[in-house]
């Protein structure tokens, strides 16, 4: 039940991302052309505008709204520096992030945890922690194209499953970080279903 509900869910969400893909790039740096330059990295500074969604338990669109996420500082953790990434918003840190070698790291359970292995091959598998427990990733795509409010970006594409369900989708860049993820959640007890809670897709990126 829970795939099919997805795979409903994901052909809805790709005809928006192919309906963005379609306006004007709204930071004047690409008229809608694929915008990803080679040449940048998220730093200090760097601002992600995103179209979020979230979803009742029992299915139906529950709100939809732009969400704007800021590298607002370089903070220190376990002897490495870490952007401080927050929710304009509410002013909230949402990540720590940072980059190595081997891809996209989250400082979280004080400690430096995978996000998103970079480079990497289709079914390459690691375990991390994220949002507050172990969570098993795998590459499910490499190379792959999603249409974004800027144009086509190249992405991997990642699964992370927790207790043998599918909890994360998540596409990454390498110079644009998360492209498009979504979250799914469990319900209240008794139940414990999972269902799909959020999905944000980039919309624009200013460096």
């Amino acid at each position: 039940m829970k795939h099919a509900f997805f795979y409903r869910g994901f052909i809805f969400i790709s005809a928006l991302s192919l309906l963005a893909s379609c306006q004007k790039d709204i930071d004047g740096q690409g008229n809608g052309v694929p915008v990803v330059p080679a040449n940048q990295v998220p730093k200090v500074g760097t601002v992600w505008t995103y179209r979020y969604y979230t979803y009742y338990p029992f299915g139906g669109l529950l709100t939809s709204k732009t969400v704007t996420l800021r590298a607002q500082s370089e903070d220190r953790f376990g002897g490495e520096n870490w952007l401080n990434i927050v929710d304009v918003d509410s002013n909230s840190t949402v990540y720590y992030l940072n980059t190595k070698a081997t891809g996209l790291y989250q400082y979280t359970n004080n400690s430096a945890n995978l996000f998103c292995k970079f480079p990497a091959a289709r079914n390459d598998t690691y375990r991390s922690f994220n949002d507050g427990s172990i969570e098993d990733f795998t590459v499910r795509g490499v190379n792959d194209t999603l249409a974004t409010g800027i144009g086509d970006i190249p992405v991997n594409y990642y699964e992370g499953v927790k207790a043998g369900d599918v909890v994360d989708y998540i596409w990454y860049n390498k110079n644009a970080w998360i492209v498009q993820r979504i979250v799914w959640a469990r319900t209240s007890p008794p139940n414990y279903q999972y269902y799909r809670y959020s999905t944000m897709y980039l919309n624009a990126i200013v460096y």
